[in-house]
């Protein structure tokens, strides 16, 4: 009879420790998701923002802009100015790219307003050309900050 009472003492410890070691895994994975959530997001808006320069949809990828660059170009000027900078300058008919890790800073200038921004996700960003000279590319950090609630894209003017 002390055989299963004894028994019955170790499982009860085990299976409380089973419980305490899922509920602190599943705490941590909460946690470590809602600390990654925000740069998931810069992510997610600058390769929307690419893909739509990709696409030539220039208006679109222009809404996307912090209002800083916005009050810097309008939009059809941006659209215009873009797309002769690709298909002109570049000589190219479209182009590929690759998103980098990205990395928080804290009170970052942009270097338009020298207003001082708080927190903003850095992204390398380069993009693949290939035009009649050969493969070429060109690498811009790109940032993006929280503007009324969605994240918005900037560039660096320093």
């Amino acid at each position: 009879m002390s055989y299963f009472k004894t028994r019955r003492k170790h499982e009860g410890k085990g299976k409380v420790f089973l419980i305490l070691l899922v509920l602190l895994l599943l705490g941590g994975s909460i946690a470590f998701w809602i600390w990654q959530q925000p740069k998931s997001r810069a992510a997610a808006t600058v390769k929307e923002f690419y893909l739509y320069e990709q696409s030539g949809d220039f208006k679109k990828s222009w809404a996307l802009f912090h209002t800083e660059i916005q009050n810097r170009f309008s939009d059809e000027q941006y659209s215009q100015l873009r797309s002769e900078l690709i298909t002109q300058d570049i000589g190219a008919t479209s182009f590929t790219f690759d998103i980098g890790k990205v990395k928080t800073k804290k009170n970052w200038r942009s270097g338009v307003n020298s207003v001082i921004m708080k927190k903003v996700y850095a992204i390398k960003v380069t993009q693949h050309f290939q035009n009649q000279f050969g493969n070429f590319d060109l690498v811009q950090e790109v940032f993006v900050v929280k503007e009324e609630g969605e994240f918005r894209v900037l560039w660096d003017y320093k």
